[in-house]
């Protein structure tokens, strides 16, 4: 468990212990907290290796370090320094992805590092470790590795990345997002293999809205909201050839389980009323267009969660 104590204005310090707490080990003293002159530290594990880009107070250059327990003591290795504090690593944690101070995304492995390209605005790397995925400016280019030879994939538009498929296949963008009655936004889908001129086109206008999840986690299907309310919106399911399976009145919020399952809140009790009750339901999107009633008038529409692994659901009775 990471977390952070000793805390000030200005910086705080990083610790980390076993999930017993009883020794509790300082990593990072003194890691500076995010402000217009200090980065955001980007802390986060890849399976029981740390890693961590932060800045020291003060600094808008980052330092990016890899934590490995060794014979019980923490040990750390510095990937990059003047670096920006964000990452991405593959699933083993040892090809990690980052951007210089001067925004050139790199891949660093062991003591070899790889220029990718220049002018680097948002970069990931697959959990394979076979590509990079990145934007520059409002294009989405992609790049194998080690072999680096990067290929535009969408040429103009790609200006607010949302996600990528779980097999990083397929990438969801919007070309124009609004704010005057919430986020509301167009949707764009395309192949992340080779160029891609002409992107499915899944909302033309800036009027959808996402849920917590917007792709099921196979990546067959893409989930998003319109006509929002306070009680609910249209929930439309669309596959990844752009032609819709069905659309849900009154949903209140929408999580991707395993495969292509969703589970989904609806029939939203009146917003100003308490207790706020919905139904929570499950949907099989390979098996199924009609949605199963899992329990009615579950509290607050938007209080449910998954697990991990997608098959379990916790939520509170009213």
């Amino acid at each position: 468990i990471v977390y952070t104590a000793n805390t000030t204005k200005t910086t705080t310090d990083l610790l980390i212990t076993a999930n017993d707490f009883a020794a509790p080990e300082v990593l990072i003293p003194g890691l500076g907290l995010g402000t217009e002159e200090t980065c955001g530290a980007n802390i986060g594990f890849v399976g029981e290796r740390l890693f961590v880009g932060w800045c020291a107070e003060g600094s808008r250059s980052a330092t990016i370090q890899r934590f490995d327990l060794v014979d019980g003591a923490w040990q750390a290795e510095t990937i990059a320094t003047s670096a920006l504090a964000t990452w991405s690593t593959d699933e083993s944690g040892e090809l990690v992805f980052y951007q210089s101070s001067d925004y050139a995304g790199y891949v660093a492995e062991g003591d070899q590092v790889t220029l990718i390209d220049a002018s680097v605005s948002t970069g990931q790397i697959t959990p394979d470790g076979a590509a990079v995925l990145y934007t520059v400016g409002d294009q989405l280019r992609r790049s194998a590795f080690p072999d680096v030879n990067p290929v535009p994939i969408v040429t103009t538009g790609y200006k607010q990345p949302i996600s990528f498929s779980s097999a990083f296949d397929l990438a969801l963008y919007s070309t124009t997002v609004t704010y005057e009655e919430g986020t509301r936004r167009d949707l764009r889908l395309v192949s992340t293999d080779t160029l891609n001129t002409d992107p499915v086109e899944l909302v033309s206008q800036p009027v959808a809205a996402l849920g917590r999840s917007n792709m099921t986690r196979d990546g067959e299907f893409v989930v998003y909201l319109t006509d929002m309310s306070m009680s609910g919106a249209t929930l439309h399911v669309v596959a990844k050839d752009g032609s819709e399976l069905l659309a849900l009145p009154g949903v209140v919020d929408v999580v991707a389980a395993r495969e292509s399952i969703l589970v989904f809140t609806d029939n939203s009790s009146d917003p100003s009323v308490y207790p706020i009750v919905a139904d929570l339901k499950v949907l099989n999107l390979a098996q199924e267009t009609e949605p199963r009633l899992v329990e009615e008038k579950i509290i607050d529409g938007k209080n449910f969660y998954l697990d991990a692994a997608g098959t379990q659901v916790t939520y509170a009775r009213s």
